[in-house]
């Protein structure tokens, strides 16, 4: 499959991802978390957003920060990739929260099945290293404005994930699009697509439950 992006840097939105990564890189990062991989849902759970950090949301049964985020905004499931070695791995992770969504992909070129299986590799290479870890992988997530169609598509990819997870060890699927409260429209920033505080607050809420046994181990 041929690499359709810049992995370092994003021409067509003039974005360095390379500068996000070696910022994240800098940071005395304690191994053996919970580490959030992917796009900007979770880029944008932090404070340089005016959102309360991911760190602080998600805490352990002790109450101790226990979470790590590595989302990085515009990235796709090829960047992804590109950066596990250096995003994830070194980290060491006992659970990884891996959203592998499709909007990005399709905005430069991927078709949903290439997208799937880059998305994929990722959590294969993340099982490779880590044979015991626990992968939850987040599908795609609702927006402010979407119609049937659009609704379809992105449920179509979703399924892709679910079927992939069912049949993988220690992988679990996160699909977003089922938790209705998300569609609240009150929820969203001017763009449409990223949540604000109401909304994180609600996005804590949903992860804090699904990570509930997991967090007991903290």
């Amino acid at each position: 499959m041929p690499v359709k992006v810049g992995l370092k840097f994003i021409e067509i939105w003039k974005d360095s991802m390379e500068k996000q990564v070696c910022l994240y890189e800098q940071e005395n990062a304690e191994k053996g978390q919970i580490v959030f991989y992917g796009p900007s849902n979770f880029t944008r759970w932090a404070p340089k957003y005016g959102m309360r950090p991911l760190r602080e949301d998600i805490l352990g049964k002790s109450g101790k920060p226990c979470a790590i985020n590595r989302g990085f905004g515009s990235s796709c499931p090829e960047h992804q990739l590109y950066y596990y070695p250096r995003l994830v791995r070194p980290l060491e992770p006992k659970v990884l929260v891996y959203t592998a969504a499709s909007g990005n992909s399709l905005a430069f070129g991927y078709t949903p099945e290439e997208t799937f299986e880059l998305a994929q590799r990722v959590v294969i290479w993340a099982l490779t290293d880590f044979p015991d870890i626990h992968i939850y992988l987040v599908g795609n997530a609702p927006r402010k404005e979407m119609d049937e169609l659009e609704l379809e598509k992105r449920q179509h990819y979703n399924t892709m994930l679910q079927e992939f997870a069912e049949k993988t060890p220690n992988c679990h699927f996160v699909n977003p699009l089922e938790h209705l409260p998300f569609r609240a429209q009150e929820l969203y920033v001017a763009d449409g697509v990223h949540f604000n505080q109401q909304g994180y607050d609600l996005y804590a809420d949903y992860f804090r439950e699904i990570l509930k046994d997991e967090l007991e181990n903290y």
